[in-house]
């Protein structure tokens, strides 16, 4: 009887979380991998149960640990947690591939889908979005001053792109939040800096990049990041100098963002990442820098506030479960 191999022989997704309060690595990857799988059994059956067996495919980055004061959610916040992420599932599931309507703008459709949800999450967000943006800055700004604290953040990453490279395997990272500059500066640094560790990782390319909720077009932001001198010259006269703002190791990056979430709400990744990359990188076509905004993030925390930035509600968008259905069965036919 012929056997199939598990997709885990060719490639890996790593997950990368971002700067905020953590359950302990075990339970953050549990709930992070049951929210995922969920979707892609939703959009793909029989083949997302071959995702959902496969124990290897999905691999932790996580790097909370890193922070000196860092202390795991208690069990009655993440068992909360849990209640709410299923919750979300729910709703996909309720919605199924209609969750987001293709296209952006809010049709009537959606509106009458969703409306009252989405005014909910906008209210929420103009009550909450400053000083909990505010705290997120405060943990970049910590990241950008503390360089043993940032290698550190970085580190975890780092080693299972190697791992995964050394192995031959193809790469698809998962990042959230802030995660995504903890990505994008760790990719950066695979595709620039001369040191043995990164030069000799340099032909290492990572397949699809997701980054979700992310803060990366904001220029505060990208002024704490490691890569953030070279990107403060991506308008800079000659191609050698500009190149070296953008990671140069992946092949498609897609960009997801929630209607009301104050951490990545208006931010423009067309022209602060995807016009300058198109222009001075060959390899990339327009198709392969996409930025889905105004999705429908359905999450509310335990006391019932919509929460449009939570990681659940973007590990369950439908745009997701296609795209990495897609590519890991591309993968798996090559």
């Amino acid at each position: 009887m012929m056997t199939t191999s598990p997709l885990s022989d060719r490639v890996r997704i790593l997950l990368v979380h971002g700067m905020a309060g953590k359950p302990a690595e075990p339970v953050w990857f549990d709930l992070w991998r049951q929210a995922l799988v969920a979707n892609l059994l939703m959009e793909a059956g029989r083949f997302g149960s071959r995702v959902r067996d496969d124990p290897a495919l999905l691999m932790s980055a996580y790097w909370a640990d890193a922070i000196p004061d860092h202390l795991p959610d208690p069990p009655e916040s993440v068992r909360r947690m849990r209640r709410s992420m299923e919750e979300v599932i729910a709703v996909r599931r309720k919605h199924g591939a209609h969750m987001h309507t293709p296209g952006e703008g809010w049709t009537r459709e959606r509106v009458r889908r969703f409306g009252r949800d989405v005014i909910d999450a906008m209210r929420a967000t103009i009550s909450m979005g400053p000083e909990t943006f505010g705290q997120h800055r405060w943990e970049l700004e910590r990241y950008h001053t503390d360089s043993t604290i940032a290698d550190r953040i970085r580190r975890p990453l780092e080693d299972r792109l190697r791992e995964c490279w050394d192995a031959g395997q193809r790469v698809i990272v998962l990042s959230h939040s802030l995660g995504a500059a903890v990505a994008y500066d760790t990719l950066w640094r695979f595709s620039h800096r001369t040191e043995p560790e990164f030069q000799a990782y340099r032909r290492g390319t990572v397949d699809l990049l997701v980054t979700m909720g992310a803060p990366l077009a904001d220029r505060t932001i990208q002024g704490v990041m490691l890569s953030g001198r070279c990107l403060a010259e991506r308008d800079a006269p000659t191609k050698s100098r500009r190149r070296r703002a953008w990671m140069t190791n992946v092949r498609r990056w897609e960009n997801y963002s929630a209607l009301g979430d104050f951490v990545c709400h208006g931010l423009d990744m067309k022209t602060e990442f995807f016009d300058g990359m198109l222009r001075d990188l060959p390899h990339l076509r327009p198709a392969d820098l996409r930025d889905y905004r105004e999705l429908f993030n359905p999450y509310r925390e335990p006391d019932g506030t919509p929460n449009p930035h939570k990681v659940f509600g973007y590990l369950v968008q439908p745009k997701l479960a296609s795209r990495l259905c897609r590519l890991l069965q591309e993968i798996d036919a090559g």
